[in-house]
């Protein structure tokens, strides 16, 4: 690919033409976004014993300190479908832009927080925003690329956001060791992103009354079971930043080693991800992503034995390993059955999919205090359970 031409910060890159990718600038903005999402939870997640340590004079601290990580799911969930629509009418380069102010102001309370009340409404605001970010930009990449250009830059766009979670998972636990508040700060970086994003393309509200087929409707029934995996997925997945620092903790992990073991999963993930990119488009994803849920329910089986940081590491190798295919499969899948003019609203819809089950995580597989590698386990179970539905749904539509 040439180098992309000099374009000033403040005007929109010129479209591209049929077959040609966006300019490098415009993808790494793009790939930029997507480390917001997974910041929302990593960045703090190291963090987690010690906030609950200083709010524990508060009632019910322990789930509310847990909640205060998968509270910003339950707001992405319930205002994903709006910003969906916002994005589809008004364009996705507004709703970006909106999106990255909340992000700093919610993300950043919890430098000041003096209380969890106050804490949790800020994380809320936080999911507002995640919700914005990540439905506009996800309909941005289905509007910009497209066949196989699209299935790599998904598993590329995945890449990017767990090499951002492997950095910001041991920097939450440097941070974490000085001040539990000090991770908060890292939600300030959304500030630097707003000159790259007024240099975006407003995007593409222009197919509903252009070049797509507003009456051309998605196939609602297999895109519900891509969401309805989604949420199975996420509250497998989202174990580890919620219950994995106190299993950690158990084996004697401080926040500094947890914070660099949760950045190895998402290292591995990563690098997953990235891999797989070059092979998109030779396997179908429902079976690549039914694998990835096996590999992470193997992972969580090992985990919930360690008896020691350097044994569950293991177990976070071979859940990263899943987890780095899994949702850029689920996305393809998605793309490919989604009509051009329903792209921010059936994104947005998988918004609310990941971060509904981001939210019951910790709700539906809680643990007391040292039975942690029981719930691991449990969620090994559902892992192996997700993963050979979604092969027999992949086997019976072929035959």
């Amino acid at each position: 690919m040439s180098a992309p031409r000099s374009v000033p910060l403040t005007s929109p890159p010129p479209s591209p033409t049929a077959g040609q990718a966006p300019d490098r600038l415009t993808q790494l903005t793009l790939l930029l976004l997507s480390t917001l999402t997974i910041m929302s939870g990593a960045t703090i997640a190291p963090a987690l014993p010690a906030m609950q340590a200083h709010f524990a004079d508060s009632p019910n601290a322990a789930f509310l300190v847990k909640l205060s990580l998968t509270v910003v799911g339950l707001a992405i969930a319930l205002t994903a479908p709006l910003s969906g629509v916002l994005a589809d009418r008004y364009g996705r380069r507004p709703v970006l832009l909106v999106s990255l102010v909340l992000y700093a102001l919610g993300g950043g309370v919890g430098l000041i927080a003096d209380s969890i009340g106050s804490l949790l409404a800020g994380r809320i605001v936080l999911g507002l925003a995640v919700a914005g970010t990540m439905t506009a930009a996800g309909a941005l990449v289905n509007d910009l690329f497209s066949g196989p250009a699209r299935g790599r830059f998904l598993s590329q766009q995945a890449a990017f956001g767990n090499f951002g979670g492997a950095v910001l998972m041991p920097l939450g636990g440097l941070l974490a060791a000085a001040s539990w508040r000090a991770p908060f700060a890292l939600y300030l970086i959304s500030l630097l992103l707003i000159p790259l994003t007024l240099r975006l393309r407003g995007g593409l509200p222009a197919p509903v009354t252009g070049g797509a087929d507003p009456a051309v409707r998605p196939h609602w029934g297999r895109i519900g079971v891509i969401y309805a995996l989604s949420v199975g997925y996420m509250i497998v997945f989202y174990l580890m930043p919620t219950q994995g620092p106190f299993l950690l903790g158990t084996l004697g992990a401080a926040p500094a080693v947890t914070g660099l073991l949760l950045g190895a999963f998402t290292l591995v993930a990563a690098l997953t991800s990235l891999a797989y990119s070059r092979f998109t488009g030779r396997f179908q994803p429902q079976r690549v992503a039914a694998l990835g849920l096996g590999l992470l329910g193997a992972g969580w089986l090992t985990v919930s034995g360690a008896a020691s940081p350097a044994g569950a590491l293991l177990g976070l190798i071979l859940g990263g390993l899943g987890g780095g295919l899994v949702f850029p499969n689920l996305y393809t899948w998605l793309a490919d059955l989604t009509p051009p003019a329903w792209r921010g609203r059936v994104t947005a819809g998988m918004s609310s999919a990941i971060f509904l089950g981001q939210f019951l995580s910790p709700v539906l597989l809680t643990s007391q205090p040292g039975h942690e590698g029981l719930i691991f386990r449990v969620g090994a179970l559902l892992a192996g359970l997700l993963g050979a539905a979604l092969l027999a749904f992949s086997l019976r539509r072929a035959g």
